[in-house]
């Protein structure tokens, strides 16, 4: 029998397993992206597996920055988030655009061709672009997984907003109208910053503020409630199969326009209980998971860094033939760098505390001996 581990419902690390197992599921599905058995113009079991509930995998995401949600004044959410998640963003878009160059000069070997296309990098991080979009009469790229951080933070800071401004009564509606507002702006304009899904992620985490409110996770989920949250995964995957397409927030597509946004919401809830269950089982396979989990920020950042900057579409190349073996092996090679580095700066991050640490309890000793002396 397995031997099951409890955790409180309000402790930090509770949902350290479905980080884990999104960060692996996103940079795998990032790297199936490169090869034809993985792009979405066809529904395929494969495809399906990847992609049919990777909006409700990103809700899920969202529902659980939300459980860490606190009202607080809206001065003081926006200097929070710009210092927790625009700085790992400005450093990563810096690093994504040098290392581009680097790249990409490697690869073919010309100065003009290099500055061209990192300038499309740097501009696509610089205007917060979701995908790839026309901007000023140029073609910028998009700011890749790095999306996420943008429309976390712009759905955090109007979150609280919506908290501070509305009556408690009204929240909900204003929540909805927010998500609605978002959807309608891309069907409308391809607008920076990813405005829109910022907008339109605001009902998850006020989905997963609510959860921490009400104690959700404390106690067994209502028959009603897991009912409707079966009846949403059928539902999500049902329309997947009769319109052969998937929902993707960064690219503004919902197969059913806000019907889409608040079933992929449904789905995410489920999956976070799901997980849950799951990580009381403690084994060293879900340490190991929980433990990538744990960095899903540096994982973010790096995967980053790695997929907008090397050219993988020369590598996969090279696998025409071979599609499965090239996947492999590239998930492989991606995956491992990215958690050597995070591991890296991991290392880097403890020995800084410790220096730290080490000079505060220096600062005592220096100033008695400056007042003998």
């Amino acid at each position: 029998m397995e031997k099951t581990q409890t955790r409180p419902a309000s402790s930090l690390g509770m949902f350290d397993l479905l980080k884990g197992v999104g960060m692996l599921t996103i940079v795998f599905a990032h790297t199936a992206e490169s090869y034809a058995i993985g792009t979405t113009t066809d529904i395929t079991p494969f495809t399906f597996y990847l992609f049919a509930y990777r909006e409700s995998l990103m809700a899920a995401f969202f529902i659980a920055s939300g459980y860490g949600f606190r009202k607080r004044s809206i001065g003081k959410c926006i200097s929070q988030q710009l210092q927790m998640l625009l700085k790992p963003y400005l450093i990563s878009g810096v690093l994504a655009s040098l290392l581009h160059y680097i790249c990409h000069y490697a690869a073919f070997g010309s100065h003009e061709s290099a500055l061209v296309e990192t300038w499309k990098v740097f501009g696509g991080f610089a205007l917060g672009l979701p995908h790839t979009a026309e901007y000023f009469g140029h073609t910028f790229f998009s700011c890749g997984p790095m999306w996420y951080l943008l429309a976390l933070m712009i759905g955090w800071i109007v979150l609280d907003v919506i908290l501070n401004v509305f009556p408690e009564r009204y929240v909900p509606w204003t929540v909805l109208a927010a998500a609605c507002l978002g959807w309608g702006i891309t069907l409308a304009w391809n607008a920076p910053f990813c405005i829109a899904q910022g907008l339109v992620v605001t009902p998850y985490l006020y989905l997963g503020f609510l959860a921490k409110k009400k104690k959700l996770f404390e106690s067994k989920f209502p028959l009603p409630l897991t009912l409707g949250l079966w009846a949403a995964f059928v539902v999500v995957g049902v329309l997947v199969l009769l319109t052969r397409s998937t929902d993707c927030v960064s690219l503004g597509e919902w197969t059913m326009g806000p019907v889409s946004i608040l079933l992929d919401g449904a789905v995410g809830l489920g999956l976070l209980a799901v997980f849950l269950k799951l990580q009381r089982f403690d084994n060293f396979l879900t340490r190991a998971v929980q433990s990538i989990g744990r960095r899903s920020l540096h994982i973010f950042c790096v995967h980053t860094v790695e997929l907008t900057a090397i050219p993988w579409y020369l590598f996969a190349s090279h696998f025409i033939e071979y599609q499965t073996l090239g996947l492999a092996v590239q998930f492989a090679v991606s995956l491992g760098s990215v958690l050597i580095i995070c591991e890296l700066l991991a290392r880097w991050r403890d020995v800084k505390i410790a220096y730290k640490a080490k000079k505060r309890r220096q600062a005592p000793r220096r100033r008695a001996y400056a007042a003998r002396h």
